[in-house]
């Protein structure tokens, strides 16, 4: 797979490639979205702040000529660690039964 972070984010794409060997010439990507410090000023969303609402989150994406072949996504209390990216990495390897890096 070839790795792309947007935005570009050189911790999560460190965390990555401990985890994984990618190839930037290949066919197919894993995109990785994410944000942090997500804050709502909204007043029309008291009712969700009041349930507490994500303060981040990160998606995985793999697609090849923009089509999409697998989603991972999850709301995070705090900002995205490393075991946040590695759980989340190792949850999509399991389901689509990747070997896992020696």
């Amino acid at each position: 797979m070839r790795l792309l972070v947007f935005p570009p984010n050189k911790n999560i794409e460190n965390s990555l490639n401990d985890l994984y060997v990618f190839d930037q010439n290949c066919e197919v990507d894993l995109i990785v979205s994410y944000k942090n410090s997500i804050t709502c000023n909204s007043n029309q969303n008291v009712d969700k702040k009041a349930y507490g609402m994500p303060s981040s989150y990160i998606r995985y994406e793999i697609k090849k000529e923009n089509k999409l072949y697998y989603s991972y996504y999850i709301d995070l209390d705090d900002d995205i660690t490393k075991k946040d990216i590695k759980a989340g990495f190792d949850k999509m390897l399991d389901e689509l039964n990747f070997a896992k890096r020696e």
